[in-house]
């Protein structure tokens, strides 16, 4: 009998169903005969619970970022409660139980803090699978850390040693990366990219927030608008339909140095005809920027888990932060006229880049569990 995982994700967000994605791709190139399967739980049992707390964790970080941080923050290093696991549960999982009964996976892979709090609480209440969470920030919240847990794939050795101070034994722990989806395990050509996407070959930036179109984008187009003649301005809005339209209708970027992008499939092109990135510090977006030895500028993160990642990889000179937006005239006079500036980042970004294996998760979960 052929086995069978279930990879559980939440709708918080596109980087933790990108990693869940990510594992699944591997897991059928490296064992086609294992059927995966990935939900996400909270959209699956409870969609108006779920839509109502995505809708308020957005407009918290609108309206009052420095509560969230506090909330963030406020025992951050210390595992999640039985009660608060069993808040989750009930807003979010009731009901799993039929799913997971239905399903019968021999293993169960989390990608988010709410999957894992629920399914561990499972485990601990006698239901037998085996458990494997996969981190998809550069930091650990102790919202991640269950003892139920079997195996915890993390990005990073400082991500190792945060999960071991909150009492996580080392056997239960492997350093393999975040999963990154197919379509960047391949290293592609710039020229061949930009004439694919109809670029001009000129230095170009490119602009990000993350899946929800975040992270000021507004903002850093208008500010990016003055060096149109002379660098090609990419603007990924992702699913922020208005943001999109707004800045479409706007005549002030109707240039031929200007592209303004929704949700995009293929972004491992775009970043690949790209010679700087500038987004807000989610960690897959990161992980995938870095896969493509693409320098970063962090602009905008979000409080708590994104200020936590800028952190990382500020601390370990693998991105710069603009602080304001009139420090962005600055980056790009670097891009334009200092190429020995930036090429301190891109020999850095090339040096992680041959640590990326995007096969090592996928791979580990193969070898130990399938």
């Amino acid at each position: 009998m052929n086995k069978k995982v279930i990879i559980l994700s939440e709708c918080i967000g596109n980087g933790h169903t990108k990693a869940a994605e990510a594992l699944m791709q591997g897991i059928s190139h490296l064992a086609p005969s294992i059927h995966t399967q990935i939900l996400e739980a909270g959209q699956v049992l409870h969609p108006i619970t779920t839509k109502l707390l995505v809708g308020s964790y957005l407009k918290m970080n609108s309206l009052s970022p420095s509560l969230w941080r506090k909330m963030y923050h406020y025992k951050h290093n210390v595992p999640l409660s039985n009660w608060k696991k069993f808040i989750i549960y009930l807003m979010f999982h009731r009901q799993i139980e039929d799913l997971l009964e239905q399903e019968k996976p021999n293993l169960i892979i989390c990608t988010h803090p709410f999957t894992t709090s629920s399914i561990s609480r499972l485990k601990r209440l006698g239901y037998p699978f085996t458990l494997c969470t996969v981190l998809t920030d550069f930091h650990v919240h102790g919202a991640w850390v269950h003892s139920e847990v079997d195996v915890y794939l993390v990005s990073s050795e400082d991500a190792y040693n945060q999960l071991i101070n909150m009492g996580v034994p080392k056997n239960h722990i492997a350093v393999t990366g975040m999963p990154i989806r197919s379509n960047f395990w391949i290293k592609k050509n710039k020229q061949e990219m930009r004439k694919k996407l109809r670029l001009k070959n000129i230095p170009s930036v490119m602009v990000m927030g993350g899946g929800l179109g975040l992270g000021g984008i507004k903002e850093l187009s208008h500010a990016l608008l003055k060096w149109k003649e002379n660098i090609q301005i990419i603007i990924c809005t992702g699913n922020n339909e208005t943001l999109r339209r707004t800045l479409s209708r706007n005549e002030k970027f109707h240039h031929p140095h200007v592209r303004i992008l929704g949700f995009v499939d293929l972004i491992d092109e775009w970043m690949e005809a790209t010679d700087l990135l500038i987004t807000k510090a989610g960690g897959l977006t990161c992980f995938e920027a870095m896969s493509k030895g693409l320098p970063m500028y962090i602009y905008q993160p979000f409080p708590g888990h994104e200020e936590k990642n800028c952190e990382f990889l500020v601390n370990n000179h693998l991105a710069i932060k603009i602080d304001d937006i009139t420090n962005l005239d600055k980056v790009i006079e670097k891009l334009l006229f200092s190429p020995e500036e930036m090429k301190s980042l891109y020999d850095r970004m090339r040096k992680f880049q041959l640590k990326i294996d995007p096969l090592a998760s996928a791979e580990f979960i193969v070898n130990q569990f399938l």
